[in-house]
């Protein structure tokens, strides 16, 4: 049987620190997501509606949470059933974040056992958020230049900042 043990400002800091790295990859994700959709599904070829117009559904997108953007993008058949299935599965990742992490972990993450699980899990959610933003990112680079756009210099930007 686990023992409650009082967490230590090392550990507060630390799940702080994992926990704002995951909502800035969860949310560098829905940045991604709101320009894919306002690009695909508005835009849909260079210069398709005027940039002020294309601001305005950017700025409507982002507004938008995981779910229903996630809903949209099923619903309009812009993404994979692969992309569709992981987002899915990240959706229900990115909610417990969100929604119950710190209930949970004041609950039981101090029971020394679970507070290992509770970090890996938080540590997956920023490792799957950064892999689904280089997806979305590859799709879009890949739907620009199906629209006869050149994107090598994107793809070249790309290589010297992502590892």
């Amino acid at each position: 049987m686990n023992e409650r043990v009082t967490i230590t400002a090392k550990e507060a800091g630390a799940l702080y620190f994992l926990m704002g790295e995951a909502l800035c990859s969860i949310q560098l994700l829905e940045a991604a997501l709101s320009c894919s959709l306002t690009l695909k599904k508005e835009v849909k070829y260079p210069h398709g509606i005027p940039k002020d117009e294309a601001d305005l559904f950017l700025e409507k997108y982002g507004s938008y949470v995981l779910g229903r953007v996630i809903g949209i993008t099923k619903e309009t058949g812009l993404y994979s059933e692969n992309i569709l299935s992981d987002l899915e599965l990240f959706r229900e990742e990115r909610n417990w974040l969100v929604h119950k992490c710190l209930p949970e972990y004041m609950d039981k993450v101090f029971m020394t056992s679970d507070q290992i699980k509770h970090f890996d899990r938080i540590k997956g959610i920023t490792i799957k958020a950064k892999q689904l933003q280089k997806t979305i990112e590859a799709d879009l680079m890949n739907f620009s230049e199906s629209r006869g756009l050149d994107m090598s210099r994107v793809r070249e930007q790309l290589g010297k900042h992502y590892f």
